[in-house]
């Protein structure tokens, strides 16, 4: 696997994740959100991270209403640069 790949289906798994690891329903979290200045429909919410499309800003809005204060990032197993053509 390319390393760009890893990091795209990371990316997309990474909210819904820990959002379960966490144990919060979707209602929750976007409760939580509103929270944090962000008002989203719970329908709408649930179809934007199921696509696993959204800007950084809006995942690090994301993990601070989940209550993410820290995160690793994964690196992948055979990490070789990419080669630009």
């Amino acid at each position: 696997m390319k390393p760009r790949e890893f990091y795209e289906g990371r990316a997309k798994s990474l909210i819904k994740d820990l959002r379960e690891d966490k144990g919060l329903s979707y209602k929750e979290l976007a409760r939580r959100l509103e929270s944090e200045g962000v008002h989203m429909d719970v329908q709408v919410l649930i179809n934007r991270v199921n696509q696993g499309k959204y800007s950084f800003v809006f995942a690090l809005q994301l993990l601070a209403a989940m209550g993410v204060e820290t995160l690793d990032v994964p690196k992948p197993r055979t990490a070789k640069p990419e080669r630009k053509m």
